[in-house]
């Protein structure tokens, strides 16, 4: 008796060609649903969508640590040479522009930012900076659908509500905007 069942044991020791061709077209067809689900693409559009809005609110950020400091923003001091002496106004000004390293630069001299902060051109290319005397608003046009889908991307470029209600993810004109 143990005899068969050792020549039954001895058979039945490892797969066919046929099953190990089941399961790895079994996996291959997994691995593709879970390759399409992702979409490693829209990832890489949603870690750089963080990327300008983290660069977004650390500027503005910046820029409220600045006023506390010297009752004025960054523009509204000559000595800064920040875009031309002017501030941003009602009309975005790109913060990855020129004219906006003095203002930049005043921050990192004050140490509100550091100096890395110059070294991300793409992300402050990215930004639309409007403000006042007083106040400062920095926006970006998501690139990622699930960006273009959060409720706080609603805006213009220079920070007012976008009225038109065609914000979502297949928006053109929806900006994020941080205050």
């Amino acid at each position: 008796m143990t005899a068969q069942i050792k020549a039954l044991i001895k058979q039945s020791k490892g797969f066919t060609l046929i099953e190990l061709l089941v399961v790895i077209g079994i996996l291959g067809v997994l691995a593709a649903a879970l390759i399409a689900t992702i979409d490693p693409f829209e990832q890489i559009r949603k870690a750089q969508d963080t990327n300008v809005k983290d660069i977004a609110v650390q500027y503005v950020d910046a820029n409220v640590r600045y006023y506390t400091t010297h009752s004025v923003l960054p523009w509204g001091v000559a000595a800064a040479n920040c875009n031309a002496g002017a501030a941003p106004s009602t009309t975005p000004v790109n913060l990855g522009a020129n004219g906006m390293a003095g203002c930049l630069n005043a921050m990192i001299a004050d140490g509100e930012l550091k100096s890395a902060f110059t070294g991300v051109t793409t992300a402050l290319s990215a930004l639309s900076v409007v403000g006042t005397t007083e106040s400062v608003t920095a926006c970006f046009m998501p690139v990622s659908k699930a960006q273009k889908s959060d409720p706080n991307t609603k805006y213009n470029a220079d920070g007012s509500l976008n009225q038109t209600g065609q914000c979502g993810p297949a928006s053109t004109t929806c900006y994020w905007c941080t205050f």
